[in-house]
């Protein structure tokens, strides 16, 4: 079946009003059997229909963690549809049971599949800063200090002291201000026409840049690609593990294109492995 981007859009912009009304049967029955969600990215995926335990799976225990005890909502600041990939660049803001606030920056990348002929989402990954939302939490006083302590009891009763364990390694392992810096000398080198610099970001002269889906390029091949007088701006950037994500606009052949950016590194060497750019 043919699906139009308003039928994919239509399904993710589901999920943020299924947690508003804290639907978890309805918010569950987006995902398809199998479909993993990394939120945040580097942090334990949650499964659906993995692990069963007590009737529920890793997917529903993710829900009674961090959606069922509080007041969610997001404020949409874009979204990119790719065929059947929707990108997501939000706010969100948490509202524990005891009054705590928080203000969550953060790109959302859903990968929508066909099952029995309905859209479902096979994959979603949430890219924010664990380090920095910890850190507000810290300073924000006896009434978040209290809401992150529960947060953390709840974890251990429901997802168990494996899961805590790997949440919390975001807290150390990652690229942190690393990957930003990576982002923006990718932007600068596009600007300049800088191959030394824009090759210096990866390991190899290997077809890592996708500026249109499907299409890849070298750092070498990405300025032809491009043409003369290209330019990137990026800003806001978020470190998620071994990935960084950004907003980013694309002038190119006389066009201006906005969307969100997307680095991979490996985890050893630090040197990217893959830069994507989703555009409108």
């Amino acid at each position: 079946m043919e699906w139009s981007r308003d039928d994919v859009h239509a399904v993710v912009k589901r999920s943020p009003d299924r947690v508003a009304a804290h639907d978890k049967e309805g918010w569950v029955g987006l995902f398809a059997d199998g479909a993993v969600v990394e939120d945040p990215v580097g942090g334990p995926p949650a499964r659906k229909g993995a692990d069963l335990r007590d009737g529920d799976d890793e997917l529903g225990r993710f829900y009674d963690v961090y959606i069922a005890p509080n007041e969610v909502r997001f404020e949409v600041l874009a979204d990119v549809v790719q065929g059947l990939t929707v990108v997501r660049d939000v706010n969100i803001t948490t509202r524990t049971p005891n009054g705590a606030r928080v203000a969550l920056p953060a790109y959302l990348i859903y990968e929508l599949g066909e099952v029995d002929g309905a859209l479902r989402v096979q994959r979603m990954r949430a890219f924010w800063e664990l380090r920095g939302v910890t850190m507000s939490a810290v300073k924000g006083g006896p009434t978040s200090l209290i809401a992150m302590t529960g947060l953390t009891a709840r974890m251990l009763r429901i997802q168990g002291f494996s899961n805590v364990s790997t949440y919390l390694e975001g807290l150390w392992r990652g690229m942190f201000e690393r990957g930003h810096a990576a982002a923006e000398e990718f932007a600068r080198a596009i600007r300049e026409r800088d191959l030394a610099g824009l090759r210096g970001l990866f390991a190899d002269d290997e077809t890592r840049i996708e500026i249109e889906p499907g299409k890849r390029h070298s750092p070498r091949s990405v300025f032809d690609a491009l043409g003369p007088g290209a330019s990137l701006e990026i800003e806001a950037p978020i470190s998620a593990g071994f990935f960084t994500a950004f907003r980013c606009t694309l002038t190119a052949h006389g066009a201006r294109r906005s969307g969100v950016g997307l680095f991979e590194f490996d985890p050893h060497t630090r040197f990217c492995t893959s830069a994507r750019l989703y555009l409108g």
